[in-house]
């Protein structure tokens, strides 16, 4: 069972299906919006037990300890610094953003950061900060700098995938770099809620 899950989320990553539409549009701080995006009831029994190996690697990084041990040390933003918020849209929440920068590279030089995509080592993790300020871990989220995908892949490579779904090409700066990046990016709500699609960027349920 397990090589199975495990073959069909490596077949996922390797961006192969260039006619796969990435329908997008770009908000006001970069971030992609899906133009339709799959809820539960959407999804094939593969991508569901693909979702269902991802639960079961994450599961350890409900505790910040764990999630610090594998290399997610970086916050951005920092859920406990003064007026704390997460990047917020009309369509909901993003959440706190915990970042492995060995996973992802660092923002200061976008072409020498990591070009692999593995379902299971997502280069960030998800929380959300509930009203008595602790922090619940409520998804992942897939990135990989597009100028760094493109050293290993070619000039206009077609996106990398995970679990089938395209990863979105978006823009916006970083921390490290006052220059917005081009890069792919998938959130996937794989501890709560979303409604409006398990892939979407944003989430109205997501609490900052």
């Amino acid at each position: 069972m397990r090589r199975l899950v495990v073959a069909t989320l490596t077949l996922t990553t390797l961006g192969c299906a260039a006619d796969r539409p990435t329908a997008a549009t770009y908000d006001a701080i970069g971030h992609a919006h899906i133009s339709a995006s799959r809820g539960i009831g959407d999804l094939g029994p593969d991508v569901l037990s693909g979702l269902a190996e991802i639960r079961h690697i994450t599961a350890k990084f409900h505790s910040l300890d764990a999630a610090a041990a594998a290399g997610y040390s970086v916050w951005s933003p920092d859920p406990f610094a003064a007026g704390a918020t997460c990047p917020t849209s009309a369509d909901g929440n993003m959440g706190y953003h915990r970042v492995n920068l060995a996973l992802r590279g660092g923002a200061a030089n976008p072409a020498a950061g990591d070009a692999t995509i593995d379902p299971l080592q997502p280069e960030m993790l998800l929380y959300e900060k509930r009203p008595d300020g602790e922090v619940h871990l409520v998804g992942v989220e897939y990135l990989v700098f597009t100028a760094a995908w493109e050293r290993v892949h070619g000039a206009g490579a077609a996106p990398p995938e995970v679990l089938g779904e395209p990863l979105l090409a978006s823009l916006h700066t970083f921390p490290g770099n006052a220059n917005p990046i081009p890069h792919y990016e998938l959130h996937v709500w794989i501890w709560t809620t979303n409604p409006n699609g398990m892939f979407s960027p944003w989430n109205p349920t997501v609490t900052c």
